[in-house]
């Protein structure tokens, strides 16, 4: 894992679950930046500006624990 990237960890991290992942990509399906795949996230992550690009409350929640874990990243 790499701090340029929004991954799994990231959401556990701010309270998330593996459950509430599935449930968050089945619903957002088709407003999901184009690659971006529940399969591909579990893999391998997004990318900060793909996580961001989704405009979710709880993903802005987790990227600002993140920063505050790692610092500042470069957008």
């Amino acid at each position: 894992m790499t701090d340029d990237r929004f991954t799994l960890d990231d959401v556990i991290r701010a309270g998330g679950c593996a459950t509430g992942v599935r449930a968050w990509f089945t619903a957002r399906a088709g407003d999901l930046p184009e690659g971006v795949t529940l399969r591909t996230f579990l893999r391998e992550g997004m990318s900060l500006d793909e996580a961001l690009s989704c405009h979710d409350g709880f993903i802005e929640r987790a990227l600002r624990i993140k920063e505050a874990r790692h610092g500042r990243w470069e957008q």
